[in-house]
């Protein structure tokens, strides 16, 4: 609390650049109050050795949520549901999901880099 809300990009001195997201206030009560207070900050952090880019942090913050098995097989899924191999609707509603993950972290590593 005392040094403020973390950057979302913060360069380290081994060559690595720390990325953070979702960055919200932690609430609590400290000892000897009865007040919830803010106490600290929570935050989900990455760690990558490229140059940070929209594309850096695109790939950090998606394998950070989903590994690339998991996206694979959710994308092979659609696929073979919308080409009638495997009918899965849910497939469709996932792959939904997926898209507008993916969007939200585009707008996300914008907005990351405009803070710099």
């Amino acid at each position: 609390m005392e040094h403020g809300k973390p950057a979302a990009l913060e360069h380290d001195n081994d060559g690595s650049t720390i990325i953070r997201y979702n960055i919200e206030p932690e609430m609590g009560v400290k000892e000897g109050e009865s007040e919830e207070t803010q106490i600290g900050w929570m935050c989900h952090e990455v760690r990558i050795w490229d140059k940070p880019t929209k594309a850096s942090i695109k790939k950090a913050v998606i394998r950070d949520v989903i590994d690339e098995s998991a996206e694979f097989a959710l994308v092979n899924a659609y696929n073979s549901h919308a080409l009638g191999i495997e009918i899965n609707p849910d497939a469709v509603d996932e792959y939904k999901e997926y898209l507008q993950f993916r969007a939200d972290v585009d707008a996300l590593a914008v907005e990351i880099l405009d803070e710099v």
